[in-house]
């Protein structure tokens, strides 16, 4: 398939000053022992990526409508940088030009950590525009950038962004390069039926060669990048996978039997889905999404709780169950 061309779009660099603080946090549902919580208000985050350094869990802070009833504080929402030193959630600022409201994750970390790329949709006169906005830790400046469609991976080196080229009747992926703003076809794939190749969770391997994807029939299935087949199954009953950050073990959900997406407890196991053992020894009366590994593979954080509202937690992997290039840590601040 030929290259698929797009303009890259400043639409601001905005110089900014110290973040603006997020409302005072009030405490709900409870926390699992032996983790910490990272967030203490009630709205529902998504996407958590912990930072290179180790330093920062990034997260976009959304809210959730059942009804008449909102599950939030406030209607503030967007992309949360959380200090992991301080526990202090600082709201990551948006050029002037872009509305509030229209980013969602995943979280990318660029140049080694230093910047903080994400998805953004908004509206231009009166027409759909893609955006990524990338905001520099150092000179806390942010910008954003036209996009064809959807990033959801950046490779681990250089600066490619896998993306979503899906159309209604096809599975597609492709790799955007954000320098030159070209992308190049990875893979299509014809749907003979709606929900066919339909995937709401993915995560890309360190060395970039394969691809696990959480489909929506509640299942994980493996795609080898450069393959060009269709993703084969991996594990079923799960969702929400991720490699650890050496590549040798995958956590991700265990879903119950009636596959309820906000109820499954985390597992991990091998690279290939072999020996999967539960991270805590008891089940859990909430559910869990969206694991995170820390940098040296010692540290897992997650999300805790329902459709409606969540937690941010984190909890040290027993020994047993970290990857085999961890790093020993000495005790962390991460927990309490």
């Amino acid at each position: 398939m030929p290259v698929v061309g797009f303009a890259a779009v400043f639409a601001a660099v905005l110089a900014c000053g110290p973040f603006p603080s997020l409302t005072e946090p009030t405490a709900v549902g409870s926390v699992i022992p032996g983790t910490r919580a990272l967030t203490h208000d009630r709205a529902y985050y998504e996407s958590p990526a912990w930072s290179p350094d180790g330093r920062y869990v990034a997260i976009f802070r959304n809210y959730r409508v059942s009804g008449d009833t909102i599950y939030a504080d406030t209607f503030e929402t967007g992309p949360v940088l959380i200090d992991l030193d301080s526990g202090d959630p600082l709201k990551i600022p948006l050029p002037s030009t872009v509305k509030e409201g229209g980013s969602s994750g995943p979280a990318m970390w660029l140049a080694g950590g230093r910047e903080l790329a994400f998805y953004h949709f908004d509206f231009v006169d009166g027409r759909p525009v893609a955006l990524i906005v990338r905001y520099d830790l150092e000179s806390q400046r942010t910008e954003a950038s036209e996009v064809c469609c959807a990033p959801l991976s950046i490779k681990a080196v250089g600066s490619e962004v896998l993306v979503n080229t899906s159309s209604d009747d096809s599975f597609g992926l492709g790799w955007l390069d954000l320098e030159t703003g070209q992308v190049i076809q990875e893979l299509s794939l014809p749907r003979d039926e709606p929900r066919q190749h339909q995937y709401r969770d993915i995560s890309l391997s360190p060395d970039a060669r394969a691809l696990l994807l959480g489909a929506v029939d509640g299942a994980i299935y493996r795609y080898a990048i450069g393959s060009g087949g269709p993703p084969v199954p991996f594990v079923s009953s799960a969702a929400s996978p991720a490699w650890s950050p050496d590549g040798s073990k995958v956590a991700y959900v265990s879903l119950p039997a009636n596959g309820d997406y906000y109820s499954g407890q985390l597992m991990i196991a091998n690279a290939d889905g072999s020996s999967p053992e539960p991270l805590f020894s008891e089940p859990q009366p909430r559910g869990m999404l969206s694991p995170a590994w820390s940098p040296d593979g010692t540290q897992i954080a997650f999300l805790y709780g329902t459709e409606h509202s969540n937690r941010l937690l984190v909890v040290e992997i027993p020994e047993r169950l970290r990857p085999t290039g961890a790093i020993p840590a000495p005790p962390s601040k991460a927990l309490q």
